[in-house]
């Protein structure tokens, strides 16, 4: 098995599966050669099928296209394209002018971000007063590695995608950011100040990355 073996001051052997397959081994500086061997061979099952899940989910969004009557996501649930004389979402169906697969999918992501500034802007607004946790700011932009971050200044930013989960997962992302206004870490005072307010955030959370294992099939970019 091919891989890229990068040594660091950590304490234990890891191994990562990037996007385009391709398998790194992080190993202490001192770990013995036949050590990190030892533990590929061990993993090997893992990573073969760790790889190819990341092969399928890389050919199916080379493949992904918008066109009239696809179904794709809003609020949890989806709904299907259409092309009509306008560009909206009406609660039922995504109506685009467009023709062309990526010209479709440009007016889906103006609708996506029209829709996520309005419903993400308003709960943080709505937890924000319900909480006392207040940001400096609320942006929506184009993420593709975070659903939300926090920056050291309390600036919270938002993917546009996050609009596609359940109103309750969206929930979570945004109490979860708004949290670290006041925790700007992991520590367990922060999840007990997020499971005080929500409870059942843990569930909220499996639902989250279920969309962003589906997302991993899905290519939006432009």
């Amino acid at each position: 098995m091919e891989y890229k073996l990068i040594r660091s001051k950590r304490k234990t052997i890891a191994i990562c599966i990037g996007r385009d397959a391709a398998v790194t081994v992080r190993a202490p500086l001192k770990a013995p050669k036949c050590l990190i061997d030892k533990f590929i061979v061990e993993k090997q099952n893992w990573v073969c099928d760790k790889t190819e899940e990341i092969k399928k989910c890389g050919s199916e969004r080379q493949n992904f296209e918008i066109k009239d009557g696809s179904l794709i996501q809003m609020l949890g649930k989806d709904y299907p394209v259409n092309i009509s004389s306008k560009v909206c979402f009406d609660g039922n169906t995504f109506l685009v002018t467009a023709q062309s697969s990526e010209e479709i999918k440009r007016q889906i992501i103006e609708i996506y971000n029209e829709a996520a500034l309005k419903v993400i802007t308003e709960r943080t607004d709505y937890f924000s007063k319900l909480t006392g946790l207040i940001p400096s700011k609320v942006r929506i932009g184009t993420a593709n590695t975070y659903w939300g971050c926090c920056s050291g200044k309390n600036s919270i930013n938002f993917s546009w995608k996050l609009i596609m989960a359940e109103p309750q997962v969206i929930d979570y992302v945004i109490i979860h950011e708004l949290c670290h206004t006041a925790e700007h870490n992991h520590s367990k005072r922060f999840w007990h100040m997020v499971q005080k307010i929500i409870p059942d955030y843990k569930e909220r959370r499996i639902k989250l990355k279920d969309l962003e294992k589906k997302l991993q099939t899905q290519d939006w970019s432009l």
